[in-house]
């Protein structure tokens, strides 16, 4: 398995969907909503975008998750809910976390005021360190990443420039098929 580069396994950026980091909260959802459409509801679609900034330099990634996250302001009254270590709350503890906080209290179809409000800038994930690989990597380098810093996926540079994405989806179909399970 140490000889699949990633390169050979990830999305081009230029396939993914592209957002200005300048674009409002609703330009994002009309764009994720646009990649659904595209991938015609197939299970491998595109989850997130990629925010670039007037240069069309890759600076980010705004997720269906983020702006369901920016659809709700109180959530930032508990905090980095990615460092909390939430993993094992029950279903009665939720309840209670969203009773407390008011969370989604207000009706979705009443949201309109803050989709225009809010910038993708506002709303996106900067990457770390640990989210980059290069096009040389080996998928083992990639794998081990994805699993220690639970990411969805990873940014693939070439000469500090990001040139595409990798996605656990496809880094998993590419073991699947390296084990040849099919085929025995």
């Amino acid at each position: 398995m140490k000889s699949k580069k990633i390169v050979e396994v990830m999305v081009p950026v230029e396939d993914y969907a592209l957002v200005s980091e300048t674009a409002s909260l609703k330009e994002a959802l009309v764009a994720v909503e646009s990649e659904k459409r595209r991938y015609k509801d197939g299970p491998y679609r595109h989850q997130s975008l990629v925010v670039v900034d007037t240069n069309q330099h890759v600076v980010g990634r705004v997720s269906q998750i983020d702006i369901m996250r920016a659809l709700e302001p109180r959530y930032e009254k508990i905090g980095d809910i990615t460092k909390l270590g939430l993993d094992g709350l029950t279903a009665k503890m939720l309840v209670k976390i969203r009773e407390e906080f008011k969370l989604w209290d207000r009706p979705v179809e009443t949201l309109h005021d803050i989709i225009d409000k809010l910038t993708v800038a506002d709303v996106m994930q900067v990457p770390t360190e640990g989210e980059f690989v290069s096009e040389e990597d080996t998928l083992n380098i990639a794998m081990h990443r994805i699993v220690m810093g639970r990411h969805h996926n990873l940014l693939v540079v070439r000469d500090k420039q990001i040139v595409g994405i990798l996605r656990s989806t496809d880094v998993f179909n590419a073991l699947y098929d390296m084990l040849n399970l099919s085929r025995r």
